[in-house]
């Protein structure tokens, strides 16, 4: 498996995390 497409997911799941964060903000 290629470090890039491992890089590639880690920021997927950075970004899935900080729009779950904003849209629990914007419920509140």
């Amino acid at each position: 498996k290629p470090s890039v497409s491992w890089v590639k997911g880690d920021t997927v799941v950075k970004e899935t995390a900080r729009i779950a964060v904003l849209d629990s903000g914007n419920l509140r």
